[in-house]
């Protein structure tokens, strides 16, 4: 940048400058000095580097980029996926022709707004989590002067209720005598994986990375040490917290002997045959609920909800439930179940004014 004087006694203003590594200059004469300086102050502010950057970088290129360099390293494939669900569903399909600079505010509010239609509030404020957090980089280093995802409005669906989360205690109970009425119980790994997840409420990956060592059947308790991910491969649990020992009644390793005896395990020694993730089971288990007649359909993960409530209606203490479950903490597990304990709450209530009122 320069600002010289001519020999008419006109001033001579440049601007020099770099776009996709090629040098570029831009040249214009003013009457007075204070003319040119003017205009170079203004054309470098309209013009600077990094603008310039966000005005030829898609946004589709600069969130792969983060992807690649803030996010594959280190994480479980659990959060990768929901990292490439955003790119695909969100990123590719709406934004795949817009540069940095030309996500405006308005315009991710319209995406919000048509995106909401068809999701659930909670899967929108998530899924914005990661546009944002994407966003918010550009907005620090430079790239662009506002952040187009500021305060904006999450809207959505409720998604399902806590009560379509959770079988009924008599449909908890009902489940479990109708897979153990089966033959099927000891010879597919499906019922028994169904079986073992409503006893023991453990995450379906959980489930899907045990193997026989784990099983000790004279002390009559499972060890968690592990998750299968959705590529087959085994990782740490979900948190310190997942690594656990959970016990279990006598009638399930009765069941469970019987069970390994229908079965040849691979090398692994896992009890599921190396199974990466339950889809199929969710299937067969809605079977089995329609045809028991439940008043909602609920997943393999609603199983697991299911056990918790379950204990929880019979008075077990959430402190225990919390480490059974291998909660990060107890306010996890007070959050996830407040509205059964707000019941639990009003019954205990009511013993306290008993108690009190024959003082």
């Amino acid at each position: 940048m320069s600002v010289s004087k001519q020999s008419n006694g006109k001033w001579r203003a440049v601007f020099s400058y770099v776009v996709n590594g090629e040098r570029k200059r831009k040249t214009k004469i003013f009457r007075t000095k204070g003319e040119a300086n003017s205009w170079l102050a203004q054309w470098q502010a309209d013009n600077d580097p990094l603008r310039l950057e966000a005005s030829s970088t898609l946004f589709s290129d600069y969130f792969n980029q983060y992807l690649e360099t803030h996010v594959l390293s280190g994480i479980k494939e659990s959060t990768q996926a929901n990292w490439y669900a955003v790119q695909k569903y969100i990123v590719d399909k709406y934004f795949s022709s817009l540069y940095l600079d030309q996500i405006t505010r308005n315009i991710y509010q319209r995406f919000l707004n048509d995106y909401s239609k068809t999701h659930a509030r909670n899967t929108v404020k998530k899924r914005n989590q990661i546009v944002k957090m994407v966003i918010g980089q550009a907005f620090h280093d430079g790239l662009i002067k506002t952040d187009p995802t500021y305060n904006v409005r999450i809207s959505g669906s409720d998604g399902k209720s806590s009560d379509e989360k959770f079988l009924e205690a008599d449909e908890y109970q009902r489940l479990i005598d109708y897979i153990r009425s089966s033959e099927k119980l000891i010879t597919w790994h499906t019922s028994f994986f169904v079986y073992l997840i409503a006893l023991s409420g453990l995450r379906a990956g959980e489930a899907l990375a045990l193997t026989t060592d784990d099983i000790d059947v004279e002390s009559q308790t499972l060890s968690v040490t592990k998750t299968k991910q959705r590529s087959g491969e085994n990782a740490t649990p979900k948190t310190k917290n997942s690594i656990r020992d959970i016990k279990l009644p006598k009638a399930f390793f009765d069941d469970y002997q019987k069970y390994i005896l229908n079965h040849n395990f691979n090398d692994k020694k896992e009890l599921f045959d190396g199974r990466k993730f339950a889809t199929i089971n969710n299937k067969w288990l809605h079977r089995i609920e329609e045809e028991l007649n439940f008043k909602n359909l609920v997943s393999i993960h609603g199983l697991r909800h299911s056990h918790a409530s379950y204990l929880i209606a019979n008075g077990i203490d959430i402190n225990y439930i919390s480490k059974r479950l291998g909660h990060a903490d107890t306010t996890i597990t007070l959050r996830v179940y407040a509205h059964l304990l707000q019941v639990k709450q009003v019954s205990e209530e009511s013993k306290t004014l008993d108690i009190l009122s024959k003082i």
